[in-house]
């Protein structure tokens, strides 16, 4: 069989056995693909680094009926940082989660991918906060599916700040901000102070490299929250296992 070399994130990782892993990696080429690792388990396998968590680099590997059979790999970033802190690792495990949810088999996902390396290296950095991280990537996997909300001009009457228009009022069930004339005829505006509306702006428009480079006030952050929260809460529909942790540790 023909082999082939994707360049990729291991986003989960479990043991089929005693001796063999099952991966899921999302991968630039191919999306998201599961594969089987042979022998991974075995403490002197050279794959056995490289099918943890988190694990970036390139694997070799050659396609089978149902799933890939990795032979090899050349991992260029271990994220050893994650493995070593537990919140890091709750915050790491979720963003994966994340990319799992939204990337699909066989359609290409480099956007997806350097979305997913750019964030693991912010919360191993630690520069800014594992929370903000997490609403940044959050936000970011919408505008990548499609689905982001309006947060430029009003969804009511279509205008801009540009055009005399103050769009500050967000609203789930209108999916983007309304101005002060336009939430009128709605019932779930949420007031926002213009540093949250700047900062919701800046997460979706920034180049990627500049993503990870801003802090916020505690009162903005509470904001994103807020937001983020209520529209995922009744546009994504999905249990995920590491935000139980987080929020577990958080005291919600």
């Amino acid at each position: 069989m023909a082999s082939e070399t994707v360049m990729g994130i291991v986003l989960s990782s479990g043991n089929i056995g005693e001796s063999d892993r099952r991966i899921v990696l999302l991968t630039r080429e191919k999306g998201k693909i599961s594969a089987f690792a042979r022998g991974a388990v075995k403490p002197k396998n050279p794959l056995v680094t490289a099918t943890r968590p988190f694990s970036f680099g390139e694997f070799f590997m050659y396609a089978g009926r149902d799933s890939y059979t990795v032979t090899g790999a050349e991992i260029s970033n271990h994220f050893d940082g994650l493995m070593k802190d537990l919140d890091m690792y709750y915050y790491a495990s979720y963003l994966c989660e994340i990319a799992d949810y939204y990337t699909r088999e066989n359609l290409y996902a480099g956007n997806e991918l350097l979305l997913l390396y750019q964030s693991l290296k912010a919360l191993e950095k630690q520069t800014i906060g594992n929370e903000l991280i997490r609403y940044i990537f959050e936000w970011r996997m919408l505008r990548q599916s499609g689905e982001m909300p309006e947060v430029f001009g009003c969804v009511g009457c279509h205008k801009t700040l540009a055009e005399g228009v103050k769009p500050e009022y967000f609203s789930v069930s209108n999916h983007g901000l309304l101005c002060a004339e336009c939430v009128k005829k709605c019932i779930d505006g949420i007031q926002l102070l213009p540093g949250t509306v700047y900062a919701l702006q800046f997460i979706l428009s920034t180049p990627l490299e500049k993503l990870y480079t801003f802090k916020v006030t505690e009162e903005v952050l509470g904001q994103i929250k807020e937001v983020t929260d209520r529209y995922l809460a009744v546009n994504r529909n999905h249990k995920f296992n590491s935000l139980e942790f987080i929020e577990m540790d958080m005291g919600f």
